[in-house]
């Protein structure tokens, strides 16, 4: 592949040009579980989801701060959980999170699963602090995603197993508003947008990571490098244009926003709305700030943006092997 040749590329500035920005809401619960080794909790750790949640919730106060810092590691721990799986004990993972959404004092005969536990101890907080229609909604969603999640084998819906649209339930939990509201075209053009921007986002910056060790078959880079016979860094440009016109559809769209004739409904879209575009930031300064795609180097290399191709391990490795 024509790739091969190149020893770094640049990053596209995502943030480029976009108005939605914060600071981090100053405030974790998952080692107490078992759920990973001592090697896996060390790297889950170091991918720092409580600051992910920092900046996506940054209006969310006391108890509603907390089951959205609990929500994001749920996500991350049935998304690692369900990697190592087979199809069986993943469909019963998710079956375990359901039931512990929807039955959430009943514990199983048998015992709960640590994905069960987790999710009924986050969720017993989370009906504290939430409205009624929040709580339907989330459960709702929550339900689509761990089914993508369980056909996640025959890659189904990128957006579907990103886990993006439950977590924007959580930007007015406290609220009743209805789902008629939320379902308005110009709402869920931004709700997608919002979605795709992230999809892109990941592909970009998981990257390198992904294909050193060669799982990289469905990032939209490798695809484009694949279909297009480009360079890494012509990919790169490639989707960073498909970026840049998801991305001024999502701001025509929130100058668009639907007006109501109650204010207090008017503000609580607003707010939804700017959530979703707050979400795009977070995700962006998180890959960065965590150490899961560019290790210890992340808040240098959110500058330069200037990164170094990993060797191909897998390639490299059977090259290997083929001399011997």
């Amino acid at each position: 592949m024509a790739a091969s040749a190149q020893t770094y590329f640049t990053l596209p500035d995502l943030l480029s040009n976009w108005p939605f920005d914060h600071e981090a809401n100053p405030a974790q619960w998952t080692e107490s579980y078992g759920a990973f080794d001592e090697r896996a909790q060390d790297a889950f750790n170091r991918c720092n989801f409580g600051y992910f949640a920092s900046l996506a919730y940054t209006r969310a106060r006391e108890g509603h701060y907390r089951v959205a810092c609990d929500l994001m590691n749920l996500f991350f721990v049935f998304d690692e959980l369900s990697d190592e799986a087979s199809g069986d004990i993943a469909a019963q993972q998710a079956v375990d999170i359901m039931n512990a959404l929807r039955y959430p004092d009943v514990i199983p005969s048998g015992g709960d699963s640590v994905l069960g536990a987790m999710t009924r101890d986050f969720w017993k907080r989370t009906i504290q602090c939430s409205s009624h229609s929040s709580a339907k909604r989330f459960i709702r969603n929550f339900d689509e995603y761990t089914d993508a999640v369980r056909q996640q084998a025959y890659y189904l819906l990128r957006r579907g197993t990103i886990g993006v649209r439950p977590s924007f339930d959580y930007f007015l939990l406290p609220y009743d508003i209805s789902d008629k509201v939320l379902a308005h075209p110009t709402i869920e053009k931004l709700a997608v947008g919002a979605i795709d921007m992230t999809i892109l986002a990941n592909d970009i910056y998981s990257y390198n990571k992904e294909q050193a060790v060669g799982d990289d078959l469905h990032n939209i880079v490798s695809v484009i490098m694949i279909e297009k016979n480009f360079t890494v860094q012509q990919a790169m440009d490639h989707v960073e244009r498909i970026y840049v016109g998801v991305r001024e559809d999502f701001l025509r769209n929130y100058e668009n926003l639907p007006a109501y004739d109650d204010p207090s409904l008017n503000n609580l879209v607003r707010e939804y709305c700017w959530g979703m575009g707050q979400w795009v930031t977070t995700n962006i300064k998180w890959s960065f700030k965590s150490e899961r795609y560019f290790g210890k180097e992340g808040v240098s290399v959110m500058q330069h943006r200037r990164v170094p191709l990993r060797p191909d391990i897998i390639n490299n490795a059977m090259n290997w092997l083929g001399r011997l």
